[in-house]
């Protein structure tokens, strides 16, 4: 049987570490116990189980393993843009630029500025066949992801592409 700790059983499961601690904390997670002060989570086919709460609405986590993989994509179009910020105000520092690096998980779009991949990824290059969004090259991986901010602060470095969009509108307008 395989253990995994926290964050992979938080990816498998396409939900955030903090949501497995409350669940492994309300002992909604089948078979996981401490140890060594560390949670040890047993796979069942590949992922854990989650017991279903008796109140509330049904969790929204992956109950089979992913078959897609993590995209991560560099956004050519916010890297100009960004330079036409740079070149108006010199002094700007990174949190005022535009996150470029894009993570897309599933129905997720994150954006940020920098990102730790803890694992295997492949680069590919698909002129021919692009992503959606238009992108040739791009970073995929099974393997957890995670942004980092500039002082290396995993909570504060990912963004909703929702809330970039609208930083992306005002510097097209100016």
């Amino acid at each position: 049987m395989t253990i995994i700790g926290t964050r992979e059983a938080a990816f498998l499961l396409g939900i955030c570490c903090q949501r497995v601690r409350v669940l492994l904390s309300q002992n909604r997670i089948k078979g996981a116990y401490k140890h060594n002060g560390f949670w040890r989570i047993p796979l069942y086919g590949k992922m854990p189980i989650v017991i279903p709460g008796s109140r509330g609405p049904k969790g929204v986590w992956c109950h089979r393993k992913r078959e897609n993989p993590t995209i991560i994509h560099v956004n050519q179009h916010i890297i100009k843009a960004n330079i036409d910020i740079i070149k108006e105000n010199p002094q700007v520092s990174i949190e005022e630029l535009i996150p470029v690096v894009s993570l897309k998980q599933t129905n997720h779009n994150d954006m940020g500025h920098q990102m730790e991949i803890h694992g295997p990824c492949r680069i590919v290059y698909r002129p021919l066949k692009p992503l959606r969004c238009g992108a040739h090259l791009w970073i995929e991986t099974y393997h957890p992801v995670q942004f980092v901010d500039t002082q290396f602060k995993p909570v504060t470095a990912r963004q909703p592409y929702k809330n970039i969009k609208g930083k992306l509108q005002k510097n097209a307008v100016s």
